[in-house]
């Protein structure tokens, strides 16, 4: 018996590596208590660290290129609106809905210092809020905990009248290339693998780019970079192969190791069907 591509179920996969998940990234994943407490206690420290924004900007340029000027939009997930506040100066209203009431309210505090008037707040899950329909809808990094993702993907399609727009970081540990050097699994996350083929399920073909982006990650010293690698993987491996890996990959910059972490970003995009 030949398998075909209609054989494969991706949204029981997308699913079973959401149940896979262990500890705190499963709790976070089925527990909208403990997800919440997570984003309140980062919302008021969330934009001291850079995030793909910052450190990308050729990723945000290309999503802009895709929205058309004075057009509405739907972001899910818009967090503390590092692209929400820079689009609003092109678009004509945009709905951000966010799962962490204490995210929205540093994005309208930055809004209304900024005396942007054209974002409005919805706190809620895309699964279940009642919206109107809009122009565009976008999602950076927001779709990581949605169970039934061809129900909330159907939904993008029919409430977005002419694009939407989906953009995931390809998530992996900081070390993983030092794992696998080390024989251990490959740790990327798989789910910007699925999500196109999710999509195809839906009869939506939908565009794909990759850029690739990088950022400085800073250690203080040897020991929390020995600290960072039992947190990911839970214990010290080979330390011979561990210290090679740190001469070769890091550079010193004021005593402190500085490593240039290097991944890719996916960005989805199609324009809507009713069909």
């Amino acid at each position: 018996m030949i398998l075909t591509y209609k054989d494969i179920d991706y949204e029981k996969i997308w699913q079973d590596s959401l149940k896979c998940r262990k500890g705190y990234a499963k709790e976070r994943a089925f527990n909208d208590n403990v997800e919440r407490e997570f984003w309140k206690g980062l919302s008021r420290i969330y934009d001291n660290q850079p995030t793909l924004y910052d450190y990308s900007k050729e990723v945000y340029n290309f999503v802009k290129s895709l929205i058309d000027t004075n057009k509405s939009l739907i972001e899910i997930g818009p967090g503390t609106g590092k692209f929400t506040i820079p689009l609003s100066e092109k678009c004509s209203y945009i709905t951000a809905i966010d799962f962490s009431r204490h995210m929205l309210n540093v994005l309208m505090e930055k809004s209304k210092i900024l005396g942007i008037n054209n974002i409005l707040p919805i706190e809620g899950k895309w699964e279940d809020v009642a919206i109107n329909e809009t122009d565009y809808i976008l999602s950076v990094n927001s779709l990581y905990r949605i169970f039934d993702i061809k129900a909330a993907l159907k939904k993008m399609n029919i409430v977005a009248k002419e694009k939407v727009i989906i953009v995931r970081t390809i998530q992996k540990p900081i070390f993983n290339n030092l794992y696998l050097k080390l024989g251990l699994e490959d740790k990327t996350c798989l789910d910007y693998i699925y999500l196109p083929n999710i999509l195809h399920s839906l009869n939506i073909c939908a565009d794909i780019k990759y850029m690739n982006v990088q950022y400085e990650i800073e250690f203080n010293n040897r020991e929390s970079i020995y600290y960072k690698i039992k947190e990911e993987i839970g214990y010290i491996p080979n330390e011979n192969i561990i210290e090679d890996y740190i001469n070769e990959n890091f550079k010193r910059s004021n005593k402190k190791y500085i490593f240039l972490h290097k991944t890719k970003v996916e960005i989805i995009y199609w324009e809507t069907t009713k069909n």
